[in-house]
C-alpha cells in the first residue's frame, strides 16, 4: 500500500480545499518546502490519486489543481483525515534545527542512542547533523562537547545559550527554511507542531513553545516602554518579548546568568536598572540575591540594546559622554558635507540619539540580533553616504571602541540621505529633454519627469538637431533616451527609458543629491 509522507499530506490537503490551480511556488511557500521538496512529493501524489481515480493538472505558467468531482473531494478529504499513520521524513536542515535547539535546553547530557530513537535515524546521520549545528553555535561562542559513554552537552556562558536559542526561535538560522519562526502579534509557527506525536524530540520542542508566555512578556515590554517614555520599534518589541519570555523559563529551570563585576557596574548606572528591577519582582528570586542582581543585569542590556524610533529624553539628560559624542558626529557631517545647516537639523540629531546608543552597545556585548538583509544602501547611488558613515565609524572607533553593526549601518545611510535632501537649497535648474523617437514618447518621458522629480527643474524639449553649443552652456542636465556624443562639452548627461525605469529613477536622484 503507498502511504503518504508528512509533506505530501499537507499539499494534498491544501490542493483539496483549492480549487483554481495553485504555482509550486506558492505550494511551497505555504507548507515550508523547497521547489524540488515540491516536485519530489508531486510524483507520489499523482500515485496515490490515480488509484483513487483522480488527478493532478500541471500546466506551465498556470499551477497545479487537483481534478475530480465534488463528492471525490469529499472522500479524499475524508481518507486523508481516517488515517492514523504518516512517515514523517525530516530533512537534514529540520533534523539540525532540532538537535540544536534540544541541547540547548536540555540541562543533562543526551546520548547517541537517545537522539538516534528522538529523531528516528542512523547513527551517522546523527553525527553529521551534530557537525552541521556545531559550526553554527561557534558562532555564538557555545562548544558542543562529546564524550564516550556520556553523551553530547552544550558549554558556554548562559547569555549565549539564550541568544542561540532566540535565534533558532526567531528563525534566524543559516538554513532556507527554518523550522520556527516567530510571527508578531501571533506567536510562534512551527511547521511540525501537528507532527508532535511522531518523534519524540518534536514533542520536547513543542512543549517548550508552550512554556514560553509571549503574550504576558510583550505586556512587560510596553509597560517597560511607557516608563522610559520610550518608543521602541516593532521589531524590537518582539524581541524584547521573546528575551522576556525566554528569560523567564530559564530562571524557572534555575539557570542563572553571569557577569564580570565591570559589566555589572555599568548595568547598574543605567537609567533602565529600576524598571528591569520592577520586572523581575515576579520572578521568584527573593531568596537568591545574586541571581536576582544578575537576571536583572540581563533585562538591563536588553532594554538598552533594542532599537529606538526616537531618542530617550532620561539620557539625553543625564549621559553627558553620548550627548557630546552625537555633537560631535553632527559637526563633522555639516563640515564633511559642507552644508553648515545640517549643524541645526533636529532630526538628524534626534535619528543619531536614537540610533547609535543602542546600536554600540549592541556591537559592545555582541548581542544577537536577526541577520540584517542586504538594502539598497550598498548600491552607487548610496555611495556618498556610505563614505560618510565610515568617517562616523572611525570616529565611534576611536571614541568609544566599537562601530555600528551592519542594521545600524543602513539605518545611519537613510539618515544621512533624508538629511541631505532636507537641506539642499531649492533652485531652478535648467533641464534639456532629447528624445528622438517622436511626440508622444516625448510627452510621456516629460509627464513621467514632472510626476516622480516636480523638483527636478524646468524642462526644455529639444530635438538632436537644436542641440548647440549655446543651448548647452545654460543647461544643468541633458535627459536622453538615445546615446548622445557630448565629449566636449562639460555637461551631465543621464540617459533613461522612456518609461522611466527604476534605475533610471535611481541615477535621476542620485544626481539631484
Amino acid at each position: 500500500m503507498l502511504s503518504l509522507t508528512t509533506a505530501q499530506r499537507d499539499l494534498l490537503y491544501l490542493l483539496l480545499t483549492t480549487e483554481t490551480p495553485i504555482g509550486a511556488a506558492a505550494l511551497g511557500q505555504s507548507l515550508h518546502l523547497t521547489p524540488r521538496q515540491v516536485s519530489y512529493s508531486l510524483r507520489s501524489i499523482k500515485l496515490w490519486l490515480a488509484r483513487r481515480h483522480a488527478s493532478l493538472r500541471q500546466v506551465p505558467g498556470v499551477g497545479i489543481q487537483l481534478i475530480c468531482s465534488p463528492l471525490q473531494r469529499q472522500r479524499l478529504h475524508a481518507e486523508l483525515e481516517s488515517q492514523a499513520k504518516f512517515q514523517l521524513i525530516l530533512t537534514p536542515e529540520q533534523r539540525g534545527q532540532l538537535l540544536g535547539l534540544v541541547l540547548l535546553i536540555t540541562p543533562e547530557p543526551l546520548t547517541l542512542n537517545q537522539l538516534q530513537h528522538d529523531l528516528a535515524v542512523a547513527r551517522t546521520t546523527v553525527l553529521k547533523d551534530l557537525d552541521v549545528m556545531e559550526l553554527w553555535l561557534a558562532s555564538f561562542g557555545l562548544q558542543v562537547v562529546r564524550r564516550q559513554h556520556r553523551g553530547c552537552w552544550i558549554e558556554g556562558p548562559e547569555l549565549a545559550k539564550r541568544q542561540a536559542i532566540a535565534a533558532l526561535l526567531w528563525g534566524d538560522v543559516p538554513f532556507s527554511l527554518p523550522i520556527i519562526t516567530l510571527q508578531a502579534g501571533v506567536g510562534f509557527d512551527f511547521v511540525l507542531q501537528q507532527d508532535a506525536a511522531l518523534l519524540p524530540i518534536i514533542q520536547r520542542i513543542n512543549s517548550f513553545l508552550h512554556e514560553l508566555d509571549l503574550a504576558e512578556a510583550q505586556q512587560q515590554v510596553i509597560w517597560a516602554e511607557a516608563q522610559l517614555n520610550a518608543r521602541f520599534s516593532d521589531q524590537a518589541i518582539s524581541l524584547l518579548s521573546l528575551a522576556l519570555a525566554l528569560q523567564q523559563q530559564r530562571i524557572s529551570a534555575q539557570h542563572y546568568l553571569t557577569w564580570h563585576p565591570e559589566t555589572l557596574h555599568w548595568l547598574e548606572q543605567q537609567v533602565v536598572w529600576p524598571i528591569a528591577s520592577q520586572l523581575i519582582i515576579d520572578y521568584g528570586l527573593e531568596q537568591t540575591p545574586s541571581a536576582r542582581q544578575a537576571e536583572i543585569a540581563g533585562l538591563s542590556l536588553q532594554l538598552v540594546c533594542a532599537a529606538r524610533e526616537r531618542p530617550w529624553l532620561k539620557q539625553r539628560e543625564t549621559d553627558h559622554v553620548t550627548h557630546n559624542l552625537i555633537n560631535r558626529l553632527i559637526d563633522l557631517i555639516a563640515t564633511s558635507y559642507t552644508v553648515p545647516a545640517l549643524a541645526n537639523d533636529q532630526l538628524l540629531r534626534d535619528g543619531l540619539e536614537a540610533l547609535i546608543p543602542p546600536a554600540c552597545n549592541r556591537q559592545r556585548f555582541g548581542l544577537w540580533v536577526p541577520t540584517h538583509q542586504a538594502s539598497e544602501t550598498l548600491s552607487e547611488r548610496y555611495a556618498a553616504e556610505r563614505r560618510m558613515a565610515d568617517m562616523i565609524d572611525r570616529t565611534l572607533l576611536a571614541t568609544i571602541g566599537v562601530t555600528l553593526p551592519l542594521d545600524a549601518r543602513a539605518e545611519l545611510i537613510l539618515l544621512l540621505r533624508a538629511a541631505v535632501v532636507r537641506a539642499r537649497p531649492v533652485q531652478t535648474r535648467n533641464i534639456l529633454v532629447v528624445c528622438p523617437s517622436g511626440m508622444a514618447t516625448t510627452q510621456l518621458l516629460v509627464a513621467r519627469l514632472k510626476a516622480r522629480f516636480p523638483k527636478l527643474g524646468i524642462f526644455e524639449v529639444l530635438s538632436m538637431r537644436e542641440l548647440s553649443a549655446e543651448r548647452l552652456a545654460k543647461a544643468d542636465l541633458v535627459i536622453t533616451t538615445a546615446p548622445l556624443a557630448l565629449a566636449s562639452v562639460p555637461i551631465d548627461v543621464i540617459q533613461v527609458h522612456p518609461m522611466l525605469h527604476p534605475e533610471d529613477i535611481a541615477a535621476l536622484t542620485q544626481w539631484m543629491v
